[in-house]
């Protein structure tokens, strides 16, 4: 059944004529009659009759009048529904993010976003950066914010920001008592790790075997906290993302010592899937954050935005 047959006959009925209902589509009557006498020939049912100057429906015809209204409805309620998206009055992103910027930069992002698109909901999914990606890939969520790893030919990167990637130890170990410390020194320590995944463990781990290093005992642990409350007590080093462990640096809680001839640092991006169309729900969070963007420090960035939502 074609949609337009059924409209014609539809807007005929509702109308109660031909020329009104050919007013109504902004066709020709003609058109109209073609359409209906077109409806009837694929059904094998005559649809109206002519009473005089009026027009009835027959059996068949009421009971298409009352599915043709059915659908029509649907069909309005359709349009105003993907209309609804565009106009952003309601909307649903699912966004992976890193376990670091899940604590640290979504909690002064996502607020200001909703007081701007209140009728957006956003979910956050956590993930190392590897695990992220491979989340875009099988499109469980749209966007992530993730530290840079290698990406396949199929996911799109957009630089956002960069943060620092600091050697964390407790205050009252030895090394804490240096200036510096090189990577050789730092290779008869335990280190404490993030998990396997992870783009500070990736970056960091190219340093020590650009030096033929290898630390020698290692324990990962995918939680950042469990990570600093072990080396606050002393049971080896880590390498953090600096937005992780400012305060706890302030507070003397931890201890942060330069690597001697070596710097890290972690480039984050937002990724999304290439070549898939984005919601505008979607475009207009990566719009959000592009307008919240700080291409060389991510302490910086969060202090900024903090400021813009107090003071708003």
């Amino acid at each position: 059944m074609n949609l337009n047959q059924l409209r014609g006959f539809y807007t005929v009925l509702k109308t109660g004529s031909f020329s009104r209902a050919a007013e109504e589509l902004c066709v020709t009557e003609p058109a109209v009659f073609i359409q209906v006498r077109s409806l009837e020939r694929h059904l094998g049912f005559t649809l109206l009759d002519k009473v005089g100057n009026e027009l009835h429906p027959t059996a068949a015809g009421r009971i298409l009048y009352e599915y043709g209204e059915k659908i029509f409805t649907l069909v309005d309620e359709a349009v105003n529904a993907v209309q609804g998206l565009q106009d952003l009055k309601h909307g649903h992103l699912r966004v992976g993010v890193t376990q670091a910027l899940a604590q640290y930069l979504m909690p002064v992002l996502i607020p200001g976003f909703q007081d701007r698109h209140p009728h957006i909901t956003v979910s956050m999914d956590g993930g190392s950066s590897r695990g992220l990606v491979e989340g875009i890939l099988q499109q469980r969520y749209e966007l992530a914010v993730v530290a840079r790893v290698p990406y396949p030919d199929k996911i799109t990167s957009i630089p956002y920001t960069r943060d620092n990637i600091l050697l964390i130890i407790s205050p009252h170990h030895a090394l804490a008592k240096k200036e510096q410390v090189s990577l050789a020194e730092l290779a008869k320590e335990p280190v404490i790790l993030t998990g396997a995944k992870s783009a500070v463990k990736f970056s960091v781990w190219k340093g020590f075997e650009k030096r033929g290093l290898h630390p020698a005992a290692i324990i990962e642990a995918g939680n950042i906290e469990f990570i600093k409350q072990l080396v606050e007590k002393g049971k080896g080093y880590a390498f953090l993302a600096s937005v992780c462990v400012l305060e706890e640096i302030r507070k003397g809680v931890l201890a942060t010592v330069p690597i001697e001839d070596e710097s890290f640092t972690v480039d984050i991006d937002v990724i999304h899937l290439r070549g898939r169309t984005l919601s505008p729900a979607a475009s207009t969070f990566l719009a959000f954050m592009q307008e919240h963007r700080k291409s060389d420090s991510l302490r910086i960035l969060t202090d900024e935005i903090t400021k813009k939502t107090t003071t708003s």
